[in-house]
């Protein structure tokens, strides 16, 4: 890389970011793994496993909520 700050990041913890960020705007698995030169679905799946288990816990409570709801105004 040729920018003065190069040196002073890891490459991996920017693909690590870059993963994410790509996964939080909605692009498929071939659409990071393009992006981020990846082949795999391994690395993929270790970088967005914790911010695809907390999307998945705050949508499970929210259907518990809602259903909470729904039988409180039956």
């Amino acid at each position: 890389m040729q920018h003065p700050d190069a040196l002073n990041y890891v490459m991996d913890g920017l693909r690590k970011n870059a993963t994410i960020e790509l996964y939080q705007s909605e692009c498929d698995e071939e659409m990071v793994k393009a992006v981020t030169g990846r082949s795999g679905v391994y690395m993929l799946k270790k970088y967005v496993g914790q911010v695809r288990q907390r999307e998945l816990a705050t949508r499970a409570q929210d259907a518990g909520n809602r259903m909470e709801q729904n039988r409180s105004l039956t």
